[in-house]
């Protein structure tokens, strides 16, 4: 910056800057993409020249734009071209007469034409507890191979001629991250659980590289329309990143774009195998990351990702539990839950995680970590301890992700051991219905650890908000609304029960998290996250002021402009 002189001055505002005092301004300037000054018109008149603009807020909200710290907005864009279930609750005969529909009108009816069917809810199809498979899917007038992925990413449902093309058979064995489920006789049922169904999902033929730029450009406007300035893909290709680096050298990227590189099992079969694979998951960072920021949108790569164990929803139940699943062994009317011996799974075994964190410590990269259930959490945190005994010296800044039940005694561990707990806030608002299952699948005392936000907090613990689109509906505001309510909607969008078994945050606490925290969890808090001198000036305007009205009404929020860089990238119509 060559003087003091700003290029814009925002002034009558209420404009929280979340700075170390969550001090509040009502007057900001900004000069060549960076902010120059906060504070009252009257300090910051020493900015204005005879070119620069005043803009009147009147009396509107300002914020740091949201840092949204755990997402697949690939995946999501994707979604938004093609079939989609919308996170319903269906029934079989619903879901395949909405695919039909589609197939119908799709000109595309080769039998290598594919089509993947998104958004599927599986946990929630009618009636309860029915599950769909390979002979449902067979009952589709195509010979186009069609999958069903279901909402969490973590199960695909494939007919007969996916598996055919995906050269799945009643031979292929389970991999140690997975399943490939079968009926009793051996033959497939159709259904692929965690890895096997993101593998699947991936093998799929990829966009055009053309087709491939276009989804980046939608993916930025809906985030952009929303109020998200940066985002951190939590498991990257590298044709996703060639479409916002295409963004970028055009200069038309709106978005500061993290991401993760994955680390899978298969890569690592063994602790000798781990320095290569964490020596290719360098390599491709050091390919796409750039290290030196300027309030032009960029791109940084410095996570490693790592899928440690699967999900809690039935059927699938495949997160890692301290104790064992139980299931209803009953009816509906008559219900019977009993203990099983199903603790869920582990996709690597505790030497193997010792040996990644520290080699990917070792090489300046943060772990970032999909733990679900409490038994993942453990022992990853187990894994961060030896790490952190080896690096003492390093900034190294681990994020486990999601921790949808975490045991009492780790919350400490996370805060002790500086590891930041990325968390999907919608997460603490299941449905009646879906909590009630829940508090009978993990028993009373487990339940009371489920979805934990402010225990965190409460434990000096960083958390960052993530809200994993797609694996539910983009709606940032809705998410933060939950985290300071505990309270969602029932099936029917009538507002619903409070989870009560955790504190609400505040909302400081809900925008920090989504702010500044979120920048501290990527390594950026230096330039983002916060309006103060010296950073980029990323920052929205709201209709609403969301300290003066009901923490309900936290989901109405509409965002009327998104900067980023200085530059206005959306404005409400």
């Amino acid at each position: 910056m060559n003087n003091k002189i700003a290029d814009v001055i925002y002034f009558n505002g209420y404009i929280y800057t979340a700075d170390g005092q969550d001090s509040v301004v009502d007057a900001i300037a900004l000069k060549e993409g960076y902010i120059l000054g906060t504070g009252t018109s009257d300090e910051l008149h020493q900015y204005v020249g005879p070119e620069t603009e005043s803009i009147d807020l009147e009396g509107k909200m300002m914020m740091p734009g949201i840092i949204d710290g755990h997402m697949h907005p690939f995946w999501g864009g994707i979604q938004l071209f093609g079939c989609h279930l919308n996170y319903e609750s269906l029934t079989i005969d619903q879901i395949l007469q909405r695919v039909q529909d589609h197939l119908d009108k799709d000109p595309r009816t080769g039998e290598n034409d594919w089509l993947k069917v998104t958004a599927w809810l599986r946990q929630g199809m009618l009636p309860a507890g029915i599950d769909m498979y390979r002979e449902d899917m067979d009952k589709l007038n195509t010979k186009r191979p069609v999958v069903l992925f279901s909402n969490d990413c973590h199960t695909l449902l494939a007919n007969s001629r996916a598996l055919e093309l995906f050269g799945i058979t009643k031979e292929t064995p389970d991999p140690a991250d997975g399943k490939i489920g079968k009926y009793e006789n051996g033959e497939l049922n159709g259904i692929l659980e965690d890895a096997p169904a993101m593998r699947a999902a991936d093998s799929i033929p990829s966009i055009r590289a053309d087709q491939a730029v276009e989804v980046a450009e939608l993916v930025q406007k809906v985030l952009n329309q929303q109020g998200v300035t940066m985002v951190m893909d939590a498991r990257v290709s590298e044709q996703q990143l060639e479409a916002f680096a295409q963004l970028q050298q055009r200069g038309d990227l709106t978005l500061r774009f993290q991401a993760a590189r994955e680390i899978t099992p298969d890569n690592t079969p063994n602790v000798a195998a781990v320095a290569a694979a964490v020596d290719e998951a360098v390599a491709f960072a050091k390919k796409w990351h750039q290290a030196q920021w300027t309030p032009e949108p960029g791109i940084g790569l410095r996570n490693i990702k790592m899928f440690v164990d699967g999900v809690l929803q039935y059927p699938t139940m495949t997160a890692s539990l301290l104790q064992p699943y139980r299931v209803n062994k009953g009816t509906d009317s008559a219900p019977n839950w009993v203990e099983t011996d199903n603790y869920g799974d582990l996709y690597f075994t505790a030497e193997i995680l010792d040996e990644l964190l520290e080699k990917i410590a070792a090489a300046g990269y943060d772990p970032h970590l999909h733990t679900v259930g409490e038994g993942a959490v453990s022992i990853v945190l187990d894994a961060i301890e030896k790490m952190r005994a080896a690096h003492p010296e390093k900034d190294i800044r681990p994020g486990l992700a999601h921790n949808e039940l975490v045991d009492a005694k780790d919350y400490e561990r996370f805060a002790r051991l500086k590891t930041i707990a990325c968390l999907s806030f919608q997460w603490a608002a299941p449905t009646p219905e879906l909590a009630i299952f829940e508090k009978n699948m993990l028993g009373e005392t487990r339940f009371e650890q489920l979805e934990p936000i402010a225990k965190f907090i409460d434990a000096g613990a960083v958390v960052a908000f993530g809200s994993d689109w797609p694996i539910d509906d983009f709606d940032e505001w809705y998410d933060l609304k939950v985290a300071a309510t505990r309270r969602g909607r029932d099936i029917n969008g009538q507002p619903a029960p409070r989870l009560d078994n955790d504190r609400d945050m505040t909302v400081i606490e809900v925008l920090r998290s989504a702010t500044i925290d979120s920048a501290y969890a990527q390594h950026r808090e230096d330039v983002l996250g916060s309006l103060e001198a010296g950073k980029f000036a990323d920052m929205i305007v709201l209709d609403r002021n969301v300290f003066t009205i009901p923490t309900d009404d936290i989901e109405n929020v509409k965002v009327l402009r998104t900067i980023v860089g200085g530059k206005t990238v959306h404005i409400a119509a």
